[in-house]
């Protein structure tokens, strides 16, 4: 019993994030930072809580089944709280083999008590008595192995536990056997990414700082600048050299996007869509804080944590500008514009496991109309010889390629511009380019315009990247003095 209430209280505050992310539909990034504001637990214990809710938002629609066969109820029918500690406690059982399994049990019981019903205990208890039965009991017969090939989408859809009409749309788009790589990767969970400051210290000088303190990690294979963690312990913003501004916590294909930008110092961009900010933070860190650059976005309260990382980073060349990117103007024409655009975010679902839950099938169709709507007002702010770089964090053709053959067709002032030198061989060899599919000659090879990143060909998450240019020489306006 002292193991069950001395995990109560973790598994309490993991309750109350799910059934937030639930009920009020947060994201649950959000929810566990508003969660751990309110609480004193330790470092340790944040983890444990971080791994609990992510681990169970991967794995939701395959727990769900598990539960289901258990219960004389539908699911729909009982209580959220209830369904949500059977949710962590059979994840548990699955996924975390050092916690004994009457452990598990003892803290869902003392758990449904503290939720104030006694019959919910009782439930709870033999949900979970029959699920240990039943496991304990396959795990003595032969293992009837399926293919993941010979399975239906519905089967996939509750195995991953991501949606069938995603499942439906990969198998379409990439063939089943890649659909299901896909999969895999969607209930991975992600490795921790952190970008060198370059400005501060070099990649090197930043590897063997982490690895002198314990911290294992290996160089990106598409930015040189990343490092992925081998093995997390605590938040990231514990690391050595996190305070003293010698890196940012970044996806490494996110990154990619602002090498695409390609920024050069004295260069004014704006970043159109900005916020949380660790793109416009990159693009600062290139300039070497000469020029300017904007963040644009629509909230404020998220700008406010690119200017927090501004300070810590020391980056003097940047502003922020709360506005609506489908309208906003600055005060004169960019020499590089960055529209990093909202989206159902499919190429991500391993690092935000809610995402896939609070989309559907018609989301498509109204974020392409925003997605073009942005572009429209993007092109308005590019000068002529200017750049135009797009990128999104999908895997969906509608979000991507089909908005950049739109938007050269309606911006004749625009064309397709090449970027193939900043994309590594190894990256190159598999890309796909503007005409879809994969890179079939050389020709092809050496003209990149487009690019879809895929984990299941490229390693990392899966992320679309464009860029356009302005037709016309770049000409600075007349009375105009570069910083």
């Amino acid at each position: 019993m002292t193991t069950a209430i001395t995990g109560l209280g973790s598994r309490k505050v993991a309750l109350e994030v799910l059934l937030k992310v639930e009920k009020q539909k947060a994201y649950s990034n959000l929810a566990l930072n508003a969660a751990f504001k309110r609480t004193t637990l330790s470092e340790r214990d944040r983890a444990f809580v971080t791994a609990l809710v992510q681990g169970v938002m991967r794995n939701k629609l395959h727990l769900d089944e598990e539960i289901q066969a258990l219960s004389k109820q539908p699911m729909e029918k009982l209580s959220p709280s209830v369904v949500n500690i059977l949710r962590l406690s059979v994840f548990q059982i699955e996924e975390m083999d050092d916690i004994p399994q009457s452990a598990v049990v003892n803290v869902a019981v003392e758990l449904a008590k503290s939720m104030g019903h006694k019959g919910h205990a009782t439930f709870v208890n033999g949900v979970l008595r029959s699920y240990l039965r039943l496991k304990k009991k396959s795990s003595e017969q032969p293992a009837v192995s399926v293919s993941d090939l010979d399975s239906s989408e519905e089967k996939l859809s509750t195995d991953y536990s991501v949606p069938e009409w995603i499942v439906k749309r990969w198998i379409e788009n990439f063939g089943k056997e890649e659909a299901i790589e896909l999969l895999k990767f969607a209930k991975s969970t992600p490795a921790v990414i952190v970008r060198t400051c370059e400005t501060a210290i070099t990649p090197d000088g930043l590897q063997n700082i982490l690895e002198a303190k314990g911290v294992k990690c290996h160089r990106g294979n598409l930015v040189n600048s990343c490092l992925i963690i081998d093995k997390m312990k605590g938040p990231a913003e514990k690391l050595p050299g996190y305070s003293e501004g010698l890196f940012t916590v970044q996806d490494e294909a996110a990154a990619f996007a602002s090498i695409v930008v390609d920024p050069q110092k004295g260069d004014f961009i704006i970043d159109l869509c900005a916020a949380p900010g660790g793109k416009t933070l990159h693009l600062s860190e290139m300039l070497d804080n000469t020029g300017r650059i904007i963040a644009v976005d629509k909230s404020e309260s998220r700008l406010n944590l690119i200017k927090k990382n501004r300070t810590r980073l020391g980056l003097k060349n940047l502003e922020t500008a709360v506005a609506d990117g489908r309208t906003y103007q600055a005060d004169r024409l960019a020499d590089k514009v960055l529209l990093d655009t909202p989206c159902t975010g499919t190429g991500v679902i391993n690092r935000r496991a809610d995402l896939r839950y609070q989309r559907e099938p018609i989301d498509i169709a109204s974020l392409v109309e925003l997605q073009r709507d942005l572009l429209s007002n993007a092109a308005t702010l590019v000068k002529p010889g200017g750049t135009l770089t797009y990128s999104t964090c999908s895997l969906e053709p509608e979000e991507n390629f089909d908005n950049i053959r739109w938007f050269l067709r309606e911006f004749e002032d625009f064309e397709a511009d090449d970027f193939a030198h900043l994309v590594p061989e190894q990256i190159r060899e598999q890309c796909s380019v503007t005409s879809g599919p994969m890179c079939k000659t050389e020709a092809e090879m050496n003209r990149l315009c487009m690019i879809q990143l895929l984990p299941t060909r490229h390693g990392v998450s899966g992320f679309f990247i464009a860029r356009m240019r302005k037709k016309g020489v770049n000409q600075e306006p007349e009375g105009y003095t570069s910083p």
